[in-house]
């Protein structure tokens, strides 16, 4: 499936998704936080899942203050790109 299709799939009820920064804390280097509920995580693995298997594209990218921030919630501090390297 494209990644653009899942996008669709998921499109009838919000994600929740967000990502945030968690600034380094001791012995902690700084971390980037996923958090959602169930759905905002399938969500997430089956757009790595279609980048890594669709061949004509690789990458696809949403984020909370532009395309797909339908998926996002109003926490999120960042959005996510995907990209697939060659081999």
């Amino acid at each position: 499936m494209k990644a653009d299709e899942i996008c669709d799939r998921y499109g009838h009820l919000q994600s929740g998704l967000s990502l945030k920064l968690l600034p380094a804390d001791g012995d902690c280097e700084a971390t980037i936080l996923i958090e959602g509920p169930s759905r905002a995580l399938h969500l997430l693995a089956d757009l790595l899942m279609a980048v890594a298997d669709e061949k004509e594209n690789d990458g696809f990218g949403l984020g909370p203050r532009g395309a797909g921030s339908f998926h996002f919630s109003k926490t999120s501090e960042f959005g996510v790109y995907i990209h697939r390297l060659d081999e």
